[in-house]
């Protein structure tokens, strides 16, 4: 059997990966891997708990009383689907605390390994996206993309994001603040920062401010055309 091939998403927050890798999973016939789920399927777990998360060693204990499936695009945390509670902005909130643990990240980029090893070794095609997938989870990914788009336009469409699942209440300047502190809280945390220079690290960048979704899908499909991952 053919191995498959690992396509790793990094990005910024509201950069449009939790968009655009599930619908190229979809057009390769490939298994779309959210790792972000990871972390805030905790967050929503310690959230759910009352943890302090001032308090790294109760996030830390958390770690064994939490099981995550990913599948059918779909999110599920102790066997309850969670798909949509997760991108609660409360979740989202408290989502870069446990991220920025470094025995939670060590943890769950185990898990995110051993999900994707299994599937590229049925010989499909894995699409996973994250903030640190082609540095940290999958640097030997077959490509890298680096998803990115100006604060604006992150923060509208996190707003609309917000907007659709009934949170009227968070305004655009709310979430463009928020969008501020949590890029200033990626790229300077001490545990896998978002890079602020993807070219040395060999990703192909694509700037999806001004372009449709299926515009950016067709940029990232061409690339893998002329790089012969697919035919």
């Amino acid at each position: 059997m053919k191995k498959g091939i690992i396509i790793a998403i990094d990005g910024p927050v509201a950069a449009g990966k939790g968009t655009i890798a599930p619908e190229l999973a979809e057009k390769l016939h490939g298994f779309y891997l959210y790792t972000g789920a990871t972390y805030r399927c905790l967050a929503l777990y310690c959230l759910n708990q009352g943890v302090d998360f001032t308090d790294e060693k109760a996030i830390i204990a958390q770690l064994e009383n939490v099981s995550i499936d990913l599948f059918d695009n779909k999110v599920f945390l102790n066997d309850q689907e969670v798909t949509q509670e997760i991108k609660a902005a409360d979740v989202a909130r408290h989502t870069p605390i446990v991220a920025a643990i470094a025995q939670v990240r060590s943890a769950m980029v185990q898990r995110q390994k051993e999900i994707a090893n299994k599937r590229r070794d049925e010989g499909q095609i894995i699409l996973i996206e994250g903030r640190d997938t082609a540095t940290v989870v999958f640097p030997d990914a077959d490509l890298k993309v680096f998803l990115t788009a100006d604060q604006q336009t992150r923060a509208q469409r996190r707003l609309e994001q917000y907007q659709t699942m009934g949170n009227s209440s968070v305004t655009f300047e709310d979430v463009l603040q928020d969008l501020k502190k949590r890029d200033e809280e990626d790229t300077q945390r001490v545990a896998d920062p978002l890079v602020t220079d993807p070219q040395k690290y060999g990703y192909f960048i694509v700037d999806n401010t001004k372009n449709k979704e299926t515009e950016t899908v067709e940029i990232i499909i061409n690339e893998l055309r002329r790089r012969k991952l697919i035919v």
